[in-house]
C-alpha cells in the first residue's frame, strides 16, 4: 500500500502561507483604507459645509502615519524605561495597523456623532468633489462608486430622524410656498436686462389635453356654490361634490380645491413645533393645520365623494432647502386605475415673515411623479410612482424646482445639482423654448439679492457674480411675460472658491 502523508505536510505548508500572506495583506490594506475613510468624511463634510476641502482631505495624513507613529514612539519610550520589559507579541507592521485602526474610528466617529445627518447629506451630495468638472466615462464610473458607498451610510440619517408624522417626533413640517418675489421692480446691475430677448407676448402653444397637467387654476365651480347646508362635515362635502361631479378627474380637483381654499396653514404652530390634533375632524372644524391636516381632510373628503385616496408621509424640500427637507405629508388618489400625486398644502398659499397668505393654484394636483419627486421624497419608494425609484443621494443632488419651472415647459441645462462650487461667477444657463421672462437673482450667505445679468433667447445665460468665500443663494423666477409678477421656482446653493 502506497503512504499518501508525504505530500500532505508541503501543501498544508503552502496553504498555511498563502493564508497569512492573505492576511497580511488585508491588514496593510486596512492601514491605506481607513485613513482615507476618514480623509473623504471630513473633506465632504468641508465641501458641503464650505470649508477648505484640501485642509480637511489632509486629516488623512493624521489618522496615518502622524498620530499612529507618534503612539508608537511614545510607547517604545516608555517600554525602554522598563527595567524587564515584556516580549512583544505583536509585529510591528500589525501595531501599527491596530493604532491605525483605532485613530481612524476615534476620527470618524467624532465627525459622525457631532451630526450624523448632516454627514450622510455630505457624503451624498458632496462625496464626489474629488471628481468636480470630470464627466468622461472613467469619472462617471468612479461617481457612481462614490455614491454607491455613499449611500451605504443611509443608517446615519434614521440613527436621528424626526418625522413629525410619526410617533414622538418633534421636528417641524415644511410651510407651503416662500413668499412672492418682488424682485421684478428692484433695479438691476449694469448692463443687466430683466429678460433675454423675450417678445412681449409668447409664441402661440398647441391646444392642450383637459386632463393633462398643469391644470388651469380656476376653482371648480362645485366648491365655489357650495351651500351651507352641505358644509356640515367632511363627509357631507364629499357626498355634496360627488352629486355635483361625475367625472372623477374632476371630482378629484374640486376635493383638492375644496381643502385648498379652506384651510389656512397654521403658521404659529409650525413656528413653535407644537401642533394640535391634524386628524381630519378637527382641520374641518377650526379649518387651519399644517400639511397632516390638509392630507388627512383631502383624504376623508375624497373617500367620502367615492374616490380612492391614501395620505403619504416622507421629506420635502422648500424652495430654498438643502439635504432631505422637513417632515411632511401630502396624498395620493387613484384615477383610471393609476396612482396620482397631490399636495394641497403647496396649493393653498404661501407663508412669509407676517404669516399665511392664500394663494390657490394647482401645480401640484396630479403632478408628473417625475416633477414631484424633485422635491417629495416618500418614506415608502412605493409612493415615487416612477419606473426607477430614486435613492436619497439622486433626491438631495436634483437642483430644487419647483412644479411651475417644468410647467413653463423649461430645463436646467447648468447647473446640474442642487450644491456646486465655482471660482467668481457661475453660469446658469436655462433652455426656455416658450420665451417665458425669466429672473436669476444671487445673495451671498442670506444678503442682499443681486440681479444676474441675462443673455441668449431659447437658452437663457445668466451669469451670476460670487462675491467673498460664503455661500451663495442661486434662485430663479418666472412670469409668463415681462410686467407680471415673477414667482420663484428654484434655488441652487453655489460655494464660491
Amino acid at each position: 500500500m502506497k503512504n499518501h502523508t508525504r505530500g500532505v505536510a508541503p501543501r498544508r505548508g503552502v496553504a498555511r502561507a498563502a493564508l497569512s500572506s492573505a492576511l497580511s495583506l488585508a491588514w496593510v490594506a486596512l492601514v491605506v483604507a481607513a485613513p482615507l475613510a476618514a480623509a473623504w468624511v471630513a473633506s465632504s463634510l468641508a465641501a458641503h459645509g464650505g470649508g477648505s476641502v484640501r485642509a480637511a482631505a489632509a486629516s488623512g495624513l493624521l489618522v496615518f502615519p502622524a498620530l499612529p507613529v507618534l503612539w508608537e514612539a511614545a510607547s517604545a519610550w516608555r517600554r525602554s524605561r522598563r527595567a524587564k520589559p515584556r516580549p512583544r507579541v505583536l509585529t510591528l507592521v500589525d501595531r501599527m495597523v491596530l493604532r491605525t485602526l483605532a485613530v481612524s474610528l476615534a476620527f470618524v466617529g467624532a465627525l459622525l456623532a457631532r451630526d450624523p445627518q448632516g454627514a450622510f447629506v455630505a457624503l451624498n451630495s458632496r462625496g464626489d468633489w474629488m471628481l468636480d468638472g470630470r464627466h468622461d466615462a472613467r469619472s462617471e464610473a468612479a461617481r457612481r462608486r462614490v455614491f454607491w458607498l455613499a449611500a451605504r451610510s443611509e443608517w446615519l440619517y434614521h440613527l436621528t430622524d424626526e418625522n413629525p408624522f410619526h410617533a414622538g417626533a418633534t421636528r417641524r413640517p415644511p410651510p407651503p410656498r416662500p413668499s412672492p418675489s418682488p424682485a421684478f421692480a428692484a433695479p438691476s446691475p449694469a448692463g443687466a436686462r430683466p429678460v433675454a430677448e423675450a417678445p412681449a407676448e409668447p409664441p402661440p402653444e398647441a391646444p392642450r389635453d383637459a386632463r393633462a397637467w398643469p391644470w388651469p387654476a380656476e376653482m371648480h365651480p362645485a366648491v365655489r356654490a357650495l351651500p351651507a347646508a352641505a358644509e356640515t362635515s367632511p363627509e357631507a362635502v364629499g357626498r355634496y361634490l360627488a352629486a355635483q361631479e361625475r367625472d372623477p378627474w374632476r371630482l378629484a380637483l374640486a376635493v383638492h380645491d375644496y381643502v385648498a381654499d379652506r384651510v389656512e396653514y397654521d403658521v404659529p404652530s409650525y413656528r413653535a413645533g407644537v401642533y394640535p390634533p391634524q386628524d381630519a375632524v378637527t382641520t374641518f372644524r377650526t379649518r387651519r393645520s399644517v400639511c397632516a391636516g390638509y392630507a388627512a381632510l383631502f383624504e376623508a373628503i375624497g373617500r367620502a365623494a367615492g374616490l380612492t385616496v391614501e395620505t403619504v408621509v416622507g421629506r420635502a424640500r422648500g424652495v430654498v432647502s438643502e439635504g432631505m427637507g422637513e417632515g411632511h405629508a401630502w396624498s395620493a388618489v387613484k384615477l383610471d386605475g393609476r396612482w396620482r400625486l397631490v399636495d394641497t398644502t403647496w396649493d393653498a398659499g404661501y407663508v412669509s415673515a407676517d404669516g399665511f397668505h392664500k394663494r390657490y393654484r394647482t401645480e401640484y394636483f396630479l403632478t408628473p411623479p417625475e416633477v414631484f419627486l424633485v422635491k417629495h421624497f416618500p418614506d415608502e419608494a412605493r409612493w415615487q410612482l416612477v419606473a426607477t425609484p430614486w435613492s436619497a443621494g439622486e433626491y438631495m443632488r436634483a437642483p430644487t424646482l419647483d412644479p411651475g419651472f417644468f410647467a413653463a415647459g423649461m430645463r436646467l441645462a447648468a447647473p446640474s445639482r442642487a450644491e456646486s462650487d465655482a471660482r467668481g461667477f457661475i453660469d446658469v444657463v436655462i433652455e426656455n423654448p416658450r420665451r417665458r421672462s425669466v429672473l436669476v437673482d444671487v445673495s451671498a450667505d442670506g444678503g442682499a439679492r443681486l440681479r444676474c445679468p441675462l443673455s441668449g433667447g431659447d437658452t437663457v445665460t445668466a451669469r451670476c457674480a460670487l462675491t467673498g468665500r460664503d455661500l451663495h443663494a442661486v434662485t430663479i423666477f418666472v412670469a409668463p411675460r415681462r410686467g407680471e409678477t415673477h414667482w420663484s421656482v428654484g434655488s441652487l446653493r453655489v460655494h464660491n472658491r
